[in-house]
C-alpha cells in the first residue's frame, strides 16, 4: 500500500473531510466539561486537618523546612528564622515582581535588608535565597505547584541555593487531578502559565556513585512557610 492510498483513507475518515465539523468541538467541549474521574489512593481525597497534615509530612520526609504562621504577615519573620539556620549571617534574598511579598513589613525582622526585585540581567550568586508564592501544594505527594510569569520567575524556582516559598493553606489541594482541574477553571480567559512547576523537595541526585547529592540541579534547600 502506498504513502498516498495511506494518507488518503486517514483523511476520508476524518470528519473535517467528511463535512461533519461541528462533531469536533462538540466532543472536546464535552471532554472538558465531564472529565474521566480516574482510580486515586485514599490519601489522594483527604479533606482538613487530615489533609494539612498530609501535605506537611510529605515536605518534612523530602528535606523541607516548614514552618507554620497565622498570617502572610508572619511571613517576613518565618523567612528571617528559616535563613538565620542557614549561615551566621543571612544571604541575600530576592524576589519577583509580587506585590503581596513586596509590600510586607520587613523592617521588623532580623534581616539587614529588605528584599531585591530580582533583575533578569543580574544573575543569581552562590549562596542567594529567592521566596516566591505558590500557587497551591498537592497533598498527595508534597508537591509544590508554582505557576512561571513576572511575580514567580521560573529562574528563582530553580538558580537559587535556598529556595523559600509561601504557601496558602486554602490553596491546599489532595490530587494532581483537583490541582490541574483549578488551575483550569481560575485561568478562564486568561493566558495560560508559560510553565507549571511541580517541586517535591530540594533538588538531589543519586546517579554519583550512588549517593545522595543535594543541590546537583536546582536549589540546595527548600523552605516552606505555610500561613492562614
Amino acid at each position: 500500500m502506498s504513502r498516498e492510498t495511506i494518507l488518503a483513507r486517514i483523511r476520508s475518515a476524518l470528519p473535517a473531510a467528511a463535512g461533519r465539523t461541528d462533531e469536533r468541538p462538540r466532543a472536546v467541549a464535552q471532554r472538558l466539561a465531564n472529565p474521566p474521574y480516574h482510580p486515586r489512593p485514599a490519601f489522594a481525597s483527604l479533606t482538613g486537618e487530615a489533609r494539612h497534615a498530609r501535605l506537611i509530612a510529605a515536605l518534612e520526609t523530602q528535606g523541607t523546612d516548614v514552618i507554620e504562621v497565622a498570617s502572610l504577615g508572619d511571613v517576613p519573620a518565618a523567612v528571617a528564622t528559616l535563613l538565620g539556620r542557614s549561615q551566621p549571617t543571612p544571604p541575600r534574598l530576592v524576589i519577583g515582581d509580587d506585590a503581596r511579598l513586596a509590600g510586607l513589613s520587613w523592617e521588623k525582622t532580623s534581616l539587614t535588608a529588605r528584599p531585591e526585585q530580582w533583575d533578569a540581567s543580574a544573575p543569581l550568586e552562590d549562596g542567594d535565597a529567592a521566596l516566591t508564592h505558590a500557587w497551591g501544594a498537592v497533598a498527595e505527594t508534597g508537591t509544590l505547584v508554582l505557576l512561571s510569569g513576572a511575580a514567580s520567575p521560573a529562574s528563582l524556582t530553580f538558580l537559587p541555593e535556598f529556595h523559600l516559598v509561601a504557601l496558602a493553606r486554602e490553596s491546599i489541594v489532595s490530587s494532581f487531578e483537583e490541582a490541574f482541574q483549578r488551575i483550569a477553571e481560575t485561568r478562564v480567559g486568561q493566558r495560560f502559565p508559560r510553565a507549571v512547576n511541580l517541586v517535591s523537595g530540594p533538588s538531589r541526585t543519586g546517579d554519583i556513585g550512588g549517593r545522595i547529592v543535594k543541590g546537583a540541579h536546582g536549589p540546595r534547600r527548600l523552605g516552606v512557610i505555610l500561613y492562614g
